[in-house]
């Protein structure tokens, strides 16, 4: 029977009574909504780690499937929000494909899943989450989390970093090395973790400060909302002093992380609460905002995309700002380059550094704003598909009827059955704050820390129990648009979109504001399997070529790994092996096996080069695999054409200089406005006897130099990698004065004519 509307009456959950499942699926929606931020990271998907989530959204998206087999007739909230969402799932998973070959797959396979891990908790949240006593339990659970974050932030700013900076101080050399860092002076790991140790924004549970901040926008905002509802007619003091004291936790964490553009779209959030909070807003168009937002911000990107507007045009913007349009205007170069499929999800960073401005700050992973992240990475019909589920959704909010926002507090009814309804989300979001550090161990393969549940149990609890009881549901849906329009600002400048730990607030935020009326009905037993069906696939999918190649792979470089510090080479090998047959896709297998035989073979130089071929040739191999790998990798170029260039110096074989050349050639094509790319081809060049060509690139080094304003950029302060010819090696020329920076050796190669 095909699916048919649904008429409009209360809106129904999982069947009530002793049935075990439905519960556990709403158990298990609130353990993995509230877990996410405190187990996820934000760094490189290649990892895999986050892959645990996707997995278990599946599992839930399965487990609801089945509840719906038990009923005869299956009600579904659906509409055009969703059917955009879907086809922009559909669409990512084509751009996937297309990332193999140049790219980076494993990492955009594994980005995929954040994308669809988040998109069934939209989904599952829609249709679980549809009484008021839900809503509030579901929307209290993460004012909780907040706090809890919040407080853990606070603890770090007054007791954990000052105690860190004093056990550095105290001994410095120990200190890295406890951390796995190496103490050499002028070691760029060790100035960048010495300025991470510098710092004093927390970070909490998070990897990034800004994640952070972003996470706490939204609720901050809600609670705020709340508070408000708390002083309607009868003031409930209980619950005035839980949000008070949330309130405050948010606030001050909110001003610890110093993120401006936070604090941009707080300051947003709180002026339409002041807005349309009051009865004033009854007499002002939300349309009015949100159109003239809309289009200054669509003439904005145009005309970034379009170049009318560029970096030049607006360089006296404050520096923060500043570093934003330089990342803009790289990822507008990659949409114009790549405008239907994208460059591949999480592979951003790969691409960016080839439109990268000679000014620029850093290879960023993300342009830090989500328009221009979707758009780059996946292309301009996954653009149009987010935008036009954006735009469904807020004209269903505008038009669907709002009765809850027309009753107070006091005069909404009991009901005991929504109130029973809630109790598997409380405790979801109470086990998940428990198993949360044990989780992280498993996932980031980290020693546990209980410190954040030791520190945050006792404020969060008191703010649980003042929310526990009556929902609040008095103009709940607008406090909810204002998160949603807080957060998306957010989105807009800092990015994030890709974060589960941050994107997970949006999704959810967005699933309890739309209307819970079923609008689809299912009767037939073929399609209610669907869900089901679909939950089944995409289990299988993210096990088969997700979770188990990417744990075999980490598995085995973690073997590889201690392997190294034992100096057991054979060991260092097979495992590096394993790890490249284990997950085909990625290139940290192969890469770090071409390192092994790099060594290898380096290392041992009074050997003859015939003893020494096999090494020369399993070296090369693992090179080629890598770069069919992750070709478009200016880093893993450049170390090849450095490797190659120390294989010259002892084999003297000009062949092997030559593909030094190559390699170094397309690190400076994949960053060409890197000066020491540049310097380093226009050495290469030199020894090859290529004198106008090294002379070229020796001028653009020097003219990229003067455009740079970063310190550790300068090539002033960085050296031409060459060991020199090998004691054996006879006519080769002699390599660079190791007193010489790299500018003094590229002005002599000008100077001298190459």
């Amino acid at each position: 029977m095909a699916a048919k509307p649904k008429k409009d009456r209360r809106p129904t959950n999982e069947p009530s009574g002793s049935s075990i499942l439905p519960n556990f699926v709403g158990t298990g929606i609130a353990f993995l909504a509230v877990v996410t931020p405190l187990v996820s990271s934000e760094g490189s998907p290649d990892r895999g780690a986050e892959l645990w989530l996707a997995v278990a959204w599946c599992l839930l998206l399965v487990l609801w499937g089945a509840t719906a087999l038990m009923k005869p007739k299956l009600e579904i909230r659906w509409s055009w929000t969703e059917t955009c969402l879907a086809g922009f799932l559909i669409w990512l998973a084509i751009s996937t494909w297309f990332v193999a070959g140049e790219g980076n797959l494993r990492a955009a396979f594994n980005s995929f899943w954040d994308y669809a891990h988040l998109l069934i908790a939209y989904f599952l949240i829609r249709q679980w989450v549809v009484n008021d006593a839900q809503r509030h339990a579901m929307l209290s659970t993460m004012i909780c989390l907040a706090v809890f974050v919040s407080s853990f932030a606070v603890y770090q700013y007054l007791v954990e970093m000052p105690a860190q900076r004093a056990a550095y101080a105290a001994s410095p050399e120990q200190f890295l090395l406890d951390n796995g860092i190496d103490p050499t002076p002028g070691n760029p790991l060790r100035s960048l973790f010495e300025n991470r140790l510098n710092s004093t924004e927390p970070t909490a549970t998070f990897t990034l400060t800004n994640s952070l901040a972003g996470f706490l926008v939204p609720w901050i905002l809600i609670s705020l909302g709340w508070l408000k509802n708390s002083f309607s007619v009868e003031t409930n003091w209980k619950r005035v002093g839980g949000l008070a004291l949330a309130i405050v936790l948010l606030g001050i964490c909110l001003l610890l992380t110093k993120s401006r553009t936070a604090w941009l779209a707080t300051l947003f959030g709180l002026t339409l609460l002041g807005l349309y909070g009051t009865s004033m807003g009854r007499r002002v168009s939300w349309i009015i905002p949100a159109a003239g937002l809309s289009i200054f911000l669509g003439l904005f990107m145009l005309g970034f995309v379009t170049g009318v507007l560029d970096v030049e045009v607006l360089s006296e913007a404050p520096k923060s700002v500043l570093y934003r349009l330089q990342y803009w205007q790289g990822a507008a170069a990659i949409i114009a380059d790549h405008p239907v499929f994208g460059c591949g999800l999480a592979n951003f960073q790969g691409y960016y550094p080839e439109f990268m401005l000679p000014m620029a700050s850093e290879t960023v992973a993300d342009p830090h704003n989500f328009i221009f992240e979707v758009w780059a990475s996946a292309g301009t019909p996954a653009l149009l598909l987010l935008v036009a589920a954006m735009v469904f959704w807020t004209l269903r909010i505008a038009r669907d009827p709002q009765p809850t926002d027309e009753t107070t507090e006091t005069s909404k009814p009991d009901n005991e059955e929504d109130a029973q309804s809630a109790l598997p989300l409380w405790l979801g979001a109470g086990l998940a704050l428990v198993f949360a550090p044990l989780l992280q161990m498993i996932m980031q393969e980290v020693p546990p820390d209980f410190m954040p549940l030791f520190i945050g149990i006792i404020p969060t609890g008191f703010v649980a129990w003042t929310l526990w009881g009556k929902p609040i549901t008095q103009n709940l849906r607008l406090w909810l648009s204002i998160a949603v329009a807080a957060l998306v600002i957010n989105l807009l400048a800092a990015g994030g979109i890709s974060f589960p730990s941050v994107a997970g607030s949006l999704y959810l935020l967005a699933a309890i504001a739309s209307p819970a009326r079923p609008s689809v009905l299912l009767e037939d037993f073929q399609r209610k399997l669907v869900p089901l069906g679909i939950g089944a696939i995409g289990l299988m999918v993210v096990t088969l070529w997700g979770i188990q190649p990417s744990q075999a792979r980490r598995t085995q470089m973690s073997l590889s790994t201690l392997a190294a510090r034992r100096g057991d080479w054979r060991a260092m090998e097979q495992h590096a092996k394993l790890a490249t047959a284990a997950d085909t896709w990625s290139k940290e297998g192969p890469s770090a096996l071409a390192n092994v035989y790099y060594q290898g073979w380096v290392n041992n130089a009074d050997a003859s080069l015939e003893a020494r071929q096999p090494l020369l040739d399993s070296f090369e191999d693992a090179l080629a695999v890598t770069f069919t790998r992750a070709g478009h990798s200016f880093p893993l170029h450049a170390s090849a054409g450095q490797w190659m260039l120390d294989i010259y110096r002892q084999s003297d074989d000009p062949d092997h200089l030559l593909s030094a050349i190559d390699h170094y050639r397309e690190a400076a094509r994949l960053f060409p406005n890197r000066a020491i790319h540049h310097a380093e081809l226009a050495w290469a060049l030199h020894l090859a006897g290529l004198k106008e060509e090294s002379v070229a690139h020796a001028e653009e080094a020097l003219r990229l130099d003067k455009l740079n304003p970063h310190a550790e950029r300068d090539l002033e302060r960085l050296k031409v990698h060459d060991p020199g010819p090998w004691k054996t090696v006879e006519n080769q020329k002699p390599g660079p004065d190791p007193e010489l920076s790299a500018k003094q050796v590229v002005e002599n190669l000008r100077t001298m004519g190459g």
